[in-house]
């Protein structure tokens, strides 16, 4: 049971169960429903992307050769290639907007493009703040518009809330994520928000997105979302900035991986629960 748990962890199943989760929450929060052809897709495309991002990296920035890369990483590549199946299995059930996964597709490929072992992409490794940037807009856009199925130039007051909303989270945990790197990064030559600013700027624009995510939630609120949502929202928020806190501290392999990603499948949860008081 052990090996499973970690199994599923290590491979990133846990965290795409999380952007499906948030997908859902999504609905939830918009007032819509989604078939499960949609949750499956985003389930599938990031455990592709993640797995693929893994596989990358591991080539690049360890210097192994391909045949050893295949021989050492043979779950990843399984866990890779059925994802891509179920990718398009889904995708062939549903009628998507395309531009939507354009943009998530060029954002995913943008991210990439520091660890590509090419030496005419070096001076893409400085671009500090964009790595963090990226990942969190993709993330949102992947658990936002893409789910409700609009574009970002027809988004109504609510969807463009929530997805502001939803970019402040993702900002909060990459920035944990990015503040346990930083060593290894520069080690590395790569850069982020927690190697382009000293620590003392990282906790003032952490204060800073809380209090735009505090903000955005109110301003939701305001826009119909319901109290109980209010009040769920708030407090992830809340805990959040806590396990920022705590991640000051060094701690382990499940804080960030299954404490610190678990905030998004936390958080579906605590909004589906919060649903039962909003009648």
């Amino acid at each position: 049971m052990r090996r499973l748990f970690y199994f599923i962890l290590s491979h990133s199943i846990f965290i795409d169960l999380c952007a499906s989760a948030l997908s859902f929450q999504t609905g939830l929060l918009a007032g819509t429903s989604f078939k499960p052809y949609l949750l499956g897709f985003i389930f599938f495309a990031t455990l592709c992307g993640y797995n693929a991002y893994w596989l990358i990296s591991r080539y690049s920035l360890s210097s192994i050769t391909l045949r050893s890369l295949f021989d050492g990483a043979r779950s990843s590549i399984i866990v890779f290639i059925s994802a891509l199946v179920g990718t398009l299995f889904c995708y062939f059930q549903l009628n998507l907007v395309f531009t939507n996964l354009a943009i998530a597709v060029v954002l995913f490929v943008l991210y990439l493009l520091p660890i590509l072992p090419f030496k005419n992409l070096d001076w893409i490794k400085n671009l500090g703040i964009l790595k963090t940037i990226l990942l969190a807009l993709a993330w949102t856009i992947i658990t936002t518009i893409i789910p409700l199925q609009v574009t970002l130039w027809s988004m109504k007051p609510l969807v463009s809330l929530l997805f502001i909303h939803r970019l402040l989270f993702m900002l909060l945990l990459c920035i944990i994520f990015d503040s346990r790197d930083a060593a290894i990064d520069k080690i590395r030559g790569l850069h982020s928000m927690a190697t382009v600013f000293n620590p003392l700027l990282i906790h003032i624009l952490i204060i800073f997105i809380f209090t735009a995510y505090l903000s955005v939630n109110y301003f939701m609120l305001e826009k119909g979302i319901g109290i109980a949502y209010f009040i769920s929202l708030s407090l992830i928020g809340l805990i959040t900035l806590i396990m920022y806190i705590l991640s000051l501290q060094k701690r382990g392999y499940l804080f960030y991986y299954f404490g610190v990603d678990g905030l998004m499948f936390f958080s579906a949860i605590l909004t589906g629960f919060s649903r039962f008081f909003e009648h």
